[in-house]
């Protein structure tokens, strides 16, 4: 085979016979008036079938609601036009001018252009039924149907849908925007454990919930469904650092919010009581003043709200009290572990309380215990600092030693 296609006498005979068939193909309109072998050949029809027809109005004010889709087109002429027009294809339209036409139902003549002027034109049918509408624009707002709530990860919230924009807008012919009753998007919730946000499609549905082919502007919204994790409200528990300047006294410290909202998981959050970690250093309070500080997020949690609290810390002058013949109390004992005070070691003490004088005014002698804690110790003989509970914002200092001797005994020995 290939050689055959190498042959210069086979191409030859090929190129040959291609000329005679556009030869042919071109002047066969001339060929009966002059003496050929090749037979007369006279004028034919082709019919296009299912022509689209494009009808050219007033867009801007005007919607087509009714209007053929196709017409049947005709051609007739020499075949050698025929065979051209059906090689080259050339652009053509078949058209309705209802350019200047006002709204309602009109019989308009269908025109054609673009086609062989060698070539008749016949139309089927020659005219349309159209109708054209005012066009109108309403304004839905959007609304979010949650797929497979259900689904969220255990022990998360879904919160409530924000979108924007909130509304879209709906244009179309007057009786269409008439049957349009709600624009809707669906955000699947499908195994959500954080806050989904991104852009979703609308769709328009009639009253019946079925689907209408509106667009709406804009065609896409952006919706955001927040999703939090466990949570819960817990106080915050301040811990002071350093010491106030020398004469000073706090007289009350408030917290602007007083608790937090930690999030983490359920299992963390179930054990957690309080939040700790925010420090507050009193060695730079020279004044009652007002302090933002931040709020540490713990280990096992993911984030706390808000991220910062406020301190109002109330100072005055510092006074001092004398307390006497205050108890001395022993803390933690236990079955196996027993004590006694030292027989020099006095069973009451005089104690100095140091505070606002408002503070000392309030206190009593009920709100407030001298004690030594022998929880972590070992039996012998001990010296053990004396330490005191009683109002956050008093200090306490026995008068003489700050420790008490007592003696520790096994009873499991």
């Amino acid at each position: 085979m290939d050689r055959l296609f190498n042959s210069h006498w086979f191409v030859r005979i090929i190129a040959f016979f291609v000329a005679l068939m556009l030869f042919a193909m071109v002047n066969q309109d001339n060929l009966g008036n002059q003496p050929s072998v090749l037979p007369t050949i006279s004028n034919s029809s082709y019919t296009l079938e299912e022509v689209e027809l494009h009808v050219n109005y007033n867009e801007e004010e005007y919607a087509l609601t009714e209007a053929p889709e196709t017409v049947q087109v005709k051609l007739s002429g020499s075949r050698s036009a025929l065979a051209y027009f059906q090689m080259m294809r050339p652009t053509y339209e078949v058209f309705v001018d209802a350019t200047e036409l006002e709204e309602g139902s009109h019989r308009a003549r269908i025109e054609y252009r673009g086609f062989p002027s060698e070539l008749s034109v016949a139309v089927t049918p020659t005219t349309a039924n159209i109708e054209l509408q005012e066009i109108q624009t309403s304004s839905f707002p959007v609304q979010v149907d949650l797929l497979n709530t259900d689904s969220v990860e255990e022990g998360y919230t879904v919160g409530t849908p924000i979108v924007t924009p909130i509304n879209v807008d709906v244009t179309n012919a007057r009786e269409f925007l008439s049957y349009a009753a709600t624009a809707k998007v669906f955000v699947d919730m499908d195994k959500a454990d954080a806050t989904i946000e991104d852009e979703y499609p609308v769709h328009i549905y009639n009253s019946d919930g079925i689907e209408l082919e509106m667009d709406s502007n804009p065609n896409f919204v952006t919706v955001r469904v927040p999703v939090t994790s466990p949570n819960k409200q817990v106080p915050v528990n301040i811990k002071r650092t350093g010491k106030l300047k020398s004469g000073l006294s706090i007289e009350q410290i408030e917290l602007e919010p007083g608790d937090v909202t930690v999030y983490g998981p359920a299992d963390y959050i179930e054990s957690l009581e309080s939040l700790s970690g925010v420090e507050l250093d009193l060695s730079k309070i020279e004044e009652s003043t007002t302090i933002e500080l931040d709020v540490p997020v713990p280990d096992g949690a993911e984030r706390v709200e808000p991220k910062k609290i406020s301190v109002n810390v109330t100072v005055g002058e510092e006074e001092e009290r004398e307390l006497s013949g205050v108890p001395l109390n022993i803390m933690g004992r236990s079955d196996e572990m027993s004590a006694r005070l030292a027989a020099d070691q006095p069973a009451y003490i005089n104690v100095t309380a140091y505070g606002t004088e408002e503070q000392l005014n309030r206190m009593s002698t009920s709100d407030f215990q001298a004690y030594v804690d022998i929880s972590e110790e070992t039996a012998g003989e001990k010296e053990l600092p004396i330490e005191f509970n009683g109002p956050q914002n008093i200090r306490f200092e026995p008068d003489e030693s700050k420790n008490a001797k007592l003696t520790i005994t096994d009873q499991s020995e």
